[in-house]
C-alpha cells in the first residue's frame, strides 16, 4: 500500500477525490509545520469571508490580501480558495457560481462590471478549475467555463468589445457589444493566451501559451499562434 506523508493525507482527506494522484514526497518536519499554520490562517481568514459570500459548501483558502467584493452576489462550493492578493468582484446580474475545488492565483482578478452604468451579465464556472497567478475574467457579458479546466498565469478571457464604426463619434462614446464566451470542460489553457468575446472553446482543447484566440476552437483540438489556428487534433 502507498504510503503518504502527512500533508498529503490531509490534502487527500479535504480533497475528498479517489481519483487524485499524488507523488510521494517526504516533507521535514519545519515544511510540515509551516504549510500546517499557513493554511490554519487562510482557514481562519475564510471563516471570516464567510460571512460575506451569499452562500458556500465548505472550507474557504484565504491568503493574505485577497478580496471578495458584492460577495451577495456570489455562490462557491467546496474548497474555495484565493491565493494572496486575488480578487473577485461579483457585481453582476444574474451573480457568480463556482463550483468544488475552485482556485484562483495570486494577483489574479475576476471582474464583473468595470464601470456601474453597464452591470456585468453572469459568471458560471464548474469543478475542479484551477486559475493561475495574474489571470483576469471579465465578465461583461456571460462567461461559461466548464470542470477541469486548467488556467496558466497571465490568461485574459474577455466577453464586451467596444463599437467603433462611427468616424465622427469618439469610440469610447459609441458604447459595446457584448457576447458569450465560453470553455468547455477539460481545457487547458497555456500561459499569457488572450481568449476574445464571443469564442467558444470546445471540450478537451489545447490553446498554446502566447495564443490570441478569436474564433472557436474545435473539441479536442491544439491551436497555436496569433491569431490562433489549428496545430493537430488530440488522439
Amino acid at each position: 500500500m502507498q504510503k503518504y506523508s502527512i500533508i498529503t493525507r490531509l490534502v487527500k482527506r479535504v480533497k475528498k477525490d479517489n481519483n487524485v494522484k499524488y507523488d510521494y514526497y517526504e516533507f521535514s518536519l519545519r515544511e510540515t509545520m509551516k504549510i500546517i499554520i499557513g493554511k490554519s490562517i487562510c482557514v481562519i481568514r475564510g471563516i471570516l469571508l464567510k460571512f460575506f459570500i451569499k452562500k458556500s459548501k465548505g472550507l474557504i483558502f484565504s491568503s493574505k490580501g485577497a478580496k471578495v467584493f458584492n460577495g451577495h452576489k456570489i455562490i462557491v462550493g467546496k474548497n474555495f480558495t484565493l491565493k494572496k492578493n486575488a480578487m473577485i468582484d461579483g457585481l453582476s446580474k444574474n451573480g457568480v457560481k463556482i463550483g468544488d475545488n475552485f482556485s484562483l492565483g495570486h494577483n489574479a482578478f475576476i471582474e464583473c462590471t468595470g464601470v456601474l452604468r453597464a452591470v456585468g451579465e453572469s459568471l458560471i464556472i464548474g469543478d475542479n478549475v484551477g486559475i493561475n497567478h495574474y489571470c483576469f475574467i471579465g465578465v461583461r457579458g456571460e462567461v461559461i467555463i466548464g470542470d477541469n479546466v486548467i488556467f496558466g498565469p497571465y490568461v485574459c478571457v474577455l466577453s464586451e468589445n467596444h463599437n467603433y464604426s462611427d468616424l465622427n463619434v469618439p469610440i469610447r462614446e459609441q458604447g459595446e457589444t457584448r457576447l458569450k464566451t465560453e470553455i468547455k470542460s477539460d481545457v487547458w489553457i497555456g500561459a499569457g493566451v488572450k481568449i476574445l468575446p464571443g469564442v467558444t472553446i470546445g471540450e478537451g482543447a489545447i490553446i498554446a501559451s502566447g495564443a490570441v484566440v478569436t474564433k472557436d476552437v474545435k473539441k479536442y483540438s491544439i491551436v497555436a499562434g496569433v491569431p490562433a489556428k489549428l496545430i493537430k487534433s488530440r488522439g
